[in-house]
């Protein structure tokens, strides 16, 4: 930790009053997902992989595009903070929410969430809009294997999203702030969902708030982890035509 002598004597004289802790985790968690945001999308994908992209037919080109999406992800909002945690800090990834032990209350209340919510989903999937977003890759709508691939790397992703917001992110202020971390960390959550729907865009200030008490009271990202993975899921699988 002597590296780290000077960036905190620096923050001290800065910014008094300020933390090194809290600080370097806004400051890289908004590095971070800045990168994300200008580079991790699947509309990225062409970009800076364009003789890939352009190798692909159209539907393996979209596949590509959203594995390309998931695996930044991946690298972005989970192997770097997770490295952060471990060089940077010197702490056990468990204590930042990495652990299933102690955690069966919050899935059991997950579980419930998502069995009170399939009906809602089931009565609106019928819907033209939609019908018309979901499956966001349209060529597994009629093919169980890449349906099941697709999910694979889904799962990836909501991994990376939910060690980022309310692993990294959350247990990383949680220790100053307590329960307080909860309203740190919606903000930057809601902002990622802008440009989906509006009523997308205000369950997810819903979702910050139940997913973090839940991370918290658990001291584990899984059951928030299951949720987002099966409410997903689930709103793909009722678009798709394999099945049926």
């Amino acid at each position: 930790m002597e590296m780290l002598s000077l960036p905190k004597r620096l923050v001290a004289r800065l910014f008094p009053g300020l933390e090194f802790r809290e600080t370097f985790i806004t400051l890289s968690g908004c590095f971070l997902l800045v990168l994300f945001l200008y580079h991790g999308r699947a509309s990225h994908f062409a970009h800076h992989l364009p003789d890939l992209a352009g190798s692909l037919s159209p539907g393996q080109a979209a596949m590509g595009g959203y594995v390309y999406s998931h695996m930044v992800s991946f690298v972005l909002l989970f192997l770097i903070p997770l490295g952060l945690i471990t060089l940077v800090f010197r702490e056990n990834p468990q204590q930042w929410g990495l652990q299933f032990t102690g955690s069966r209350k919050e899935f059991l209340i997950v579980v419930g969430m998502y069995l009170a919510f399939v009906p809602v989903l089931v009565w609106i999937s019928s819907s033209a809009g939609f019908q018309s977003k979901y499956p966001k890759l349209k060529i597994i709508k009629d093919n169980a294997q890449l349906f099941f691939l697709y999910q694979g790397f889904y799962l990836v992703k909501w991994l990376a999203w939910e060690f980022f917001f309310r692993g990294y992110l959350l247990f990383g202020f949680a220790r100053k702030y307590g329960h307080a971390a909860i309203l740190f960390t919606t903000m930057p959550f809601v902002v990622v969902h802008l440009g989906k729907p509006q009523g997308e865009i205000f369950g997810a200030i819903a979702a910050g708030f139940i997913l973090g008490r839940l991370a918290l009271s658990g001291k584990s990202i899984f059951p928030g982890v299951w949720l987002h993975f099966m409410v997903a899921g689930t709103m793909d699988f009722l678009t798709c035509t394999f099945w049926k």
